[in-house]
């Protein structure tokens, strides 16, 4: 196959239907996955942060969940063997799980936690270095719905334990990532309206209104952010150690230390060695088959 007509395939294998409409939400999508991906590849390196962390108020213990860590600290260092820079943004609640993924896998990568209380200051005094990056990308980040608030899939208004990232997101000319599942998060206001009302539970009430340049619809968010490392190794050819990154093993290893710093399945409310109620063997299947259409280093 071209190159195109592979990142095509990735981008439909991290689309994967598991009961929340992602194939249906991903066809307005289509070509996301290429447009974000050269936008990347080419040109100087990419100076970029990466928004991530879901929280789970409800679970026991709450939480951040395991979808979006993985994926979010899977470009950010992707993005580094790119020649580039990368921080990952979080906020107070999602910080523990966070950290805990970036000091197992890769502690050169810097995490900026944002806090619940005095937000503002802290996000007046970054908002002109936000805007001199070249790309914000959001990985599995609630945003807000019609009403201006954050809601989880049961349609629970998770304000009080979330920072307004999206204000940052949305700061400067920098070109816009968003990776989603569920039409709750960053960039899932690029999707007609309409379409998320049929497709999603209470989606009419949940739907983040904030959109993106280019929109990335997996089944997990983890999954199209494994197409994305992906599309940029094909891309990249000369810089196989973006291959490395898709193995099944690498997320293996950051779900088992997330979940050891206590991040919770976003569906089984829970810390388990599984995302969004997928236990690892049939949650590591998409990541196979993206590996195996991205092929062995060269």
């Amino acid at each position: 196959m071209r190159i195109e007509e592979t990142i095509a395939e990735l981008e439909r294998v991290a689309a994967r239907e598991v009961g929340r409409g992602s194939e249906a939400l991903a066809a307005p999508a289509a070509g996301g996955l290429l447009t974000a991906a050269r936008s990347l590849a080419a040109g100087r390196p990419p100076d970029a942060a990466v928004f991530t962390g879901f929280f789970i108020p409800g679970a026991d213990p709450p939480a951040a969940e395991t979808d979006g860590p993985l994926g979010a600290l899977q470009i950010a260092v992707a993005l580094r063997l790119l020649g580039g820079r990368c921080r990952l943004v979080t906020d107070e609640p999602c910080a523990p799980v966070l950290e805990a993924a970036v000091a197992a896998i890769a502690p050169q990568v810097p995490v900026d936690v944002a806090p619940l209380r005095g937000y503002e200051d802290w996000a007046a005094a970054r908002i002109h270095e936000y805007g001199q990056l070249t790309h914000l990308i959001a990985c599995e980040r609630v945003g807000p719905g019609v009403d201006g608030r954050p809601r989880n899939m049961r349609g629970e208004d998770i304000g009080a334990h979330t920072a307004p990232l999206d204000r940052l997101y949305t700061s400067g000319s920098a070109f816009r990532i968003g990776i989603g599942d569920g039409g709750n998060e960053l960039g899932m206001g690029r999707l007609p309206a309409d379409l998320v009302g049929r497709v999603v539970a209470a989606g009419e009430r949940i739907r983040c209104v904030v959109g993106a340049d280019a929109l990335l619809v997996g089944g997990t968010s983890n999954w199209a952010a494994a197409a994305l490392v992906g599309a940029l190794s094909l891309l990249r050819p000369e810089v196989p150690q973006l291959r490395t990154l898709l193995e099944p093993v690498w997320s293996y290893d950051l779900l088992s230390a997330v979940v050891g710093a206590g991040a919770v399945d976003g569906v089984r409310r829970r810390p388990t060695l599984s995302v969004d109620g997928l236990d690892w063997p049939t949650y590591a299947e998409p990541l196979t088959r993206i590996a195996e259409l991205v092929g062995p280093s060269r």
